[in-house]
C-alpha cells in the first residue's frame, strides 16, 4: 500500500500552524515544500502512517483532523485537484474523485451514492490505523473544504454522520460542518443537497479536465505494471497521438511479439482492439464537450489520420455525427 507523496503537503502546513517544526517528523527526502514532485512519486504506507501518527502525537489536539482540512491545497492532490477545481459540478467533481481515489490513497474506500434530494459520500475507515478518528474526521472535513473551493464557503452539508463516539466537546465540529454531526453512526458519510451537487460551476474547465484526467489515467494504470490490460492501456495512451497506434507497436514497446501480447489480453477476457476502442471512446466524451477542440485536432488526439476515419467511428459509437453531438 502507497501514499501520493504530495499529501504530506496537507500535513507539513499543519505541523506549522501549530508552531511544530514539521522537519522532527517528516525526514529528509520524505517530502520538501521547496521541491517539484513527479506524478509517480509515493511512499509506503507505512512510512506516513508513522509520521501521521507522530504528528498527532506532538500536536495533541482532538480537533486536529478538522482544522488539517482548513490546510489542504488542491496541489496535495495532483493531477486529480486540478481536475476537482475545473470540474462542471460538484457532482461530477465527487464522482471523479471516486474514480481516482486509489491515485492518491490506495487505502481510500469511498462510496458515492443518490438518495432521495441528496448525493451521499460514504468513507469505509481503515480500522488498521492507529489513530482512525482522526482519519476520518479529516477525510469528510478534506471532502467538504474541496466542495466549498468549488461551490463556495456557504455550502452546508444535509447530514454529517461519523461511527465515532462524540468528543467530549463536539462544537469544534457543529461549528466547521456548519450544522449538528451525528455521532456513534453507522457509518461515515456526508451527504450534500442535490441542487448544489448539479448547480453549474463559473469555473469549470472541460479541456483541463481531460488533461488532467489523462494524466492521472496513465499513472493508475502504472500502479500495477504487472496486469497486462493496465501496461497495454499506459503504451496506448502513449501513443495514440502520434496515429501509429497498433498491436504490433504497442507489443515491441511492452518487449514481446504481437501473437504473445494477443493470447495474454484473450487469457484476460479482452481483445487490443477492444481496449483502444474503449479509450477513445472514454476521451472523446470529453473533447466533443470543448468547443476549443477542432474535429480535426480531436482526430489526431485519438489517433487518427483524418477527421473521416473519426466522424464514421464516432457515428458507429453513438449514432450521430460529431456535428449533430456538439448541438445537443
Amino acid at each position: 500500500m502507497t501514499i501520493f507523496a504530495p499529501l504530506i503537503g496537507t500535513l507539513w502546513r499543519t505541523l506549522e500552524a501549530y508552531g511544530i517544526d514539521p522537519r522532527r517528523v517528516i525526514k529528509e527526502g520524505v517530502y520538501d515544500p521547496n521541491s517539484a514532485f513527479r506524478m509517480g512519486e509515493r511512499i509506503p504506507y507505512k512510512t506516513y502512517n508513522e509520521i501521521l501518527e507522530n504528528a498527532v502525537g506532538l500536536i495533541d489536539d482532538p480537533t486536529v483532523g478538522l482544522r488539517s482540512a482548513e490546510f489542504l491545497h488542491p496541489s496535495h492532490l495532483g493531477a486529480l485537484g486540478h481536475a476537482w477545481l475545473a470540474s462542471s459540478t460538484l457532482k461530477t467533481a465527487i464522482e471523479r474523485a471516486h474514480r481516482f481515489s486509489r491515485m492518491y490513497d490506495e487505502r481510500i474506500d469511498m462510496l458515492v451514492s443518490e438518495e432521495p434530494g441528496v448525493l451521499k459520500v460514504i468513507y469505509l475507515t481503515d480500522f488498521s490505523s492507529p489513530i482512525p478518528e482522526i482519519i476520518i474526521d479529516s477525510n469528510l472535513a478534506s471532502l467538504l473544504t474541496l466542495c466549498r473551493l468549488n461551490f463556495g464557503n456557504d455550502l452546508l452539508p444535509v447530514y454529517v454522520h461519523m461511527c465515532r463516539a462524540s468528543p467530549p466537546d463536539p462544537k469544534p465540529w457543529h461549528d466547521f460542518f456548519g450544522i449538528e454531526v451525528q455521532f456513534g453512526q453507522s457509518e461515515n458519510s456526508l451527504a450534500i443537497k442535490n441542487q448544489d451537487a448539479t448547480k453549474q460551476l463559473t469555473n469549470s474547465s472541460p479541456m483541463l479536465v481531460a488533461l488532467h484526467e489523462d494524466i492521472i489515467r496513465r499513472h493508475i494504470a502504472e500502479l500495477d505494471r504487472s496486469d497486462i490490460i493496465n501496461r497495454t492501456l499506459v503504451v496506448i495512451m502513449d501513443q495514440l497521438p502520434s496515429g501509429g497506434v497498433s498491436e504490433v507497436s504497442v507489443a515491441e514497446v511492452l518487449n514481446m511479439t504481437t501473437r504473445t501480447l494477443h493470447r495474454k489480453l484473450v487469457e484476460k477476457g479482452v481483445s487490443f482492439r477492444s481496449l483502444l476502442t474503449n479509450v477513445r471512446k472514454e476521451l472523446v466524451k470529453r473533447y466533443i464537450d470543448e468547443p476549443a477542440y477542432s474535429f480535426t485536432e480531436i482526430s489526431f488526439l485519438l489517433g487518427y489520420t483524418n477527421t473521416s476515419a473519426f466522424s464514421r467511428a464516432f457515428k458507429r459509437w453513438h449514432g450521430i455525427s460529431p456535428t449533430e453531438a456538439r448541438k445537443c
